[in-house]
């Protein structure tokens, strides 16, 4: 005992934990502690050093699968007794495999010291998380000068039913989080003070989110139009408040899903609430949907607006659910599949296994009645990069190989099965799947092809541009009609046109009292002076271009509220502009938004605020794409390029690093050197969840019906590939 204590006296802090000698005299310990002259903090760590290596030599005792890995007991294990060095070159090499191929899982044993209150934490965002995408509550909101420019409001209102809240719901969760955390943090004392969140190995996520978090703030307090940025623009729903409370999920999910019992949790609920997303959509696709039913009705409006609430009726064909929009329904099938589908296939539970592939199953369904060419292409591209690592896992001997084949060719024939019987017996459903799959390019008509196509009935409008008094307009065929505004002898303005040469053009005047020509050039447009010197140019198209005469020249004349001096036209990258149509219009709007990014390098223009910054009414652009000019463009489609306008393009960079080093740490935790323990699945689910939603989210934005639950896995995630030890709390 003298000579430990000699010992002890001269240990650094860092030879702590290396030094070896019998840990279960606690008589002795406690008094060589007492005597020796270590610091609190390294009696502390000593102290938990101790029982760390007594609870792990009583698993290995009782043979359990889940032993903490460690260096030093390795070391003792594998060492020759007496040092005897062997003989053999050969053994020694087989034993350095054995060595190496040795199960290093991360469970470590401390059963009943892991505080209560990690796991009740653990346990209600695990049931913030499930429910998220599905809470559903009546929003009025009134107009401003400003939203009002851009969106329609009826008495001056503006009612949501499926984002505010969740967004709300969102801003009060991580509140809590945050009170929670601050309380452990300054008034509760124990050894579980080192928090996963101040591990080293945590650091990078940590600064990376703070780094982000504060672009975000500077942004909106910098941004022009500051009432769209704490809870975002209508109809949208994604402010400053949102994007932080994902962060915060995000931290929240690193520390305190460190434990077994925690991840079981998690599991069952990413399991539950993607199965209730499969069946919701299944029961909206014949005819049901969730949001029209009468206790959806009483549960999303007060009681004296259930009236209302049971008014409400989807017009579109596509499934959506709860999520607003269907592209976003494709997003979450995208990310839910293959953490799903991982979970079920790890399972030894019978009963998890079963509603996990069913959840899966009705997810990858979900996908395809959702219409979102986006949401399947992730689903399958998903499993397909399942499929290849599980191919790997089968080749290296980590999964057991017989159970495993059988598992994959009966998964295999149930999908073909089931796919082939739906098309071939289902002719709504086999019309909708090719539509997906194909995105409508099998029958897509070439750019040129399209305008041929269309000039029998319009004016297809190449440019349009203002020269003084002047208003030019230009077709694909080489036509040009101008208008010119004059003052008439009478005193009130009026107009006249001229044709490609420049000459006058022979107009009569029709029952609507609209200007049309006799030259068949022109037989397509026709035009209408209004007493208010308003303009009215219908060339075909759903709806007409207004143009105000004040000044003495044309301007825009928007929204039929007011006017703009010049009219936008496409100003991005020549690439996108050869077919603005393509990926159902996103060409049109990811080159007009690459155009904004000049003045967004250091900071953006603050949350909500896309809107107000994007080009609108670039006429030209929106009857190519839309076939309409009254189209407000409110979202980048592109989660990326919605990161650098609202926050910087040193934002997206400080973000893709995030996400690049998460793949960093999956690739070799998943693939390269996989983990053998009982979450090997849930780490690769949560790997290609992510993966798919990055992908995803190249053709859709980040939305709050989806992005909390993406977080909030990409939080269990890191921490789960981090290389960290889960706590055995079962």
């Amino acid at each position: 005992m003298n000579f430990y204590r000699e010992v002890f006296t001269l240990m650094s802090r860092e030879d702590l934990l290396n030094f070896n000698f019998d840990w279960r005299d606690e008589d002795n310990f406690r008094q060589t502690l007492k005597d020796s002259n270590l610091s609190v903090k390294e009696k502390q760590m000593l102290t938990e050093e101790r029982l760390r290596r007594l609870e792990l030599e009583e698993l290995k005792a009782e043979s359990s699968d889940y032993d903490d890995y460690d260096d030093d007991a390795e070391e003792e294990e594998t060492q020759p007794e007496d040092d005897e060095e062997p003989s053999d070159e050969k053994q020694d090499k087989k034993d350095k495999k054995n060595k190496k191929d040795k199960n290093d899982g991360l469970i470590v044993a401390i059963k009943g010291d892991y505080p209560m209150r990690k796991t009740f934490v653990a346990l209600l965002m695990c049931i913030f998380t499930a429910i998220i995408p599905y809470v559903s509550y009546m929003h009025v909101q009134p107009g401003t000068e400003l939203t009002e420019k851009y969106f329609t409001f009826e008495n001056g209102h503006i009612t949501d039913w499926f984002l505010f809240q969740k967004e709300f719901f969102v801003v009060i969760a991580a509140v809590i989080l945050c009170g929670i955390f601050m309380v452990e943090e300054l008034f509760i004392e124990n050894h579980w003070k080192d928090i996963p969140l101040r591990k080293k190995n945590m650091r990078l996520p940590l600064i990376l989110t703070g780094i982000y978090a504060l672009l975000l703030i500077v942004s909106g307090i910098a941004s022009e139009h500051k009432e769209l940025v704490m809870m975002g623009v209508v109809k949208h729903y994604e402010g400053l408040l949102g994007v932080l409370g994902y962060l915060i999920i995000f931290l929240a999910a690193m520390n305190y899903f460190c434990d077994t019992k925690s991840l079981e949790r998690f599991s069952w609920a990413m399991i539950i609430t993607t199965l209730a997303a499969g069946i919701f959509a299944v029961m909206e696709y014949n005819g049901c949907p969730l949001q029209e039913t009468d206790l959806m009705a009483h549960l999303m409006a007060p009681a004296d607006k259930y009236d209302v609430a049971k008014t409400l009726h989807s017009s579109s064909s596509n499934v959506h659910i709860t999520f607003f929009n269907s592209n976003y329904f494709g997003s979450f099938c995208g990310l839910m599949f293959p953490l799903t589908a991982a979970l079920a296939l790890g399972s030894k539970n019978i009963v998890r296994k079963v509603l996990g592939l069913a959840a899966a199953a009705g997810i990858a369904v979900g996908a395809v009645l959702s219409n979102s060419s986006g949401g399947l292409y992730a689903v399958a591209g998903s499993g397909v990069i399942l499929f290849i690592i599980y191919l790997i896992y089968w080749c290296r001997g980590t999964i057991k190989r017989v159970p495993s084949l059988i598992a994959f060719v009966c998964i295999l024939a149930v999908c073909a099965f089931g796919l082939n019987y739906m098309v071939n017996n289902n002719p709504e459903f086999s019309k909708r799947f090719k539509a997906v799959v194909q995105n409508g390019s099998s029958a897509k008509m070439t750019v040129d092809e399209y305008r041929e196509k269309i000039s029998a009935d319009h004016f297809v409008l190449k440019n349009i541009r203002q020269e003084q008094n002047k208003l030019v307009l230009d077709d694909y065929s080489g036509n040009t009609v101008t208008v010119e505004g004059y003052r008439a002898d009478s005193g009130i303005n009026a107009v006249r046109f001229f044709d490609t040469a420049g000459e006058p053009l022979d107009t009569y005047i029709d029952d609507d009292k609209c200007y049309c020509f006799t030259d068949d050039r022109y037989r397509n447009c026709n035009f209408k002076f209004s007493v208010s010197d308003k303009l009215y140019i219908d060339l075909g198209y759903s709806k007409k271009i207004i143009f105000q005469y004040e000044d003495e020249k044309f301007k825009p004349y928007v929204h039929s509220l007011y006017t703009m001096e010049e009219i936008n036209t496409y100003k991005g990258p020549e690439f996108f502009k050869k077919d603005l149509s393509a990926f159902s219009g996103r060409f049109f709007i990811w080159g007009s938004t690459i155009s904004m990014l000049d003045d967004c390098i250091l900071i953006g223009k603050g949350s909500g605020n896309f809107v107000t910054y994007f080009p609108q009414y670039d006429y030209v652009s929106l009857l190519e794409v839309y076939e309409t000019p009254a189209m407000v463009v409110n979202k980048p489609h592109n989660w990326y390029l919605g990161v650098a306008v609202d926050s910087g393009v040193v934002s997206l960079i400080v973000l893709l690093t995030l996400l690049g080093a998460f793949l960093v740490k999956g690739f070799k935790a998943v693939i390269l050197c996989p983990v053998q323990d009982r979450f090997t699945h849930l780490r690769l689910g949560t790997f290609v969840s992510v993966i798919a939603f990055m992908v995803v989210g190249i053709v859709n934005d980040s939305y709050v019906c989806v992005s909390p639950v993406f977080w909030f896995i990409f939080g269990v995630g890191w921490y789960a590939v981090s290389g960290n030890k889960v706590v055995e709390t079962d």
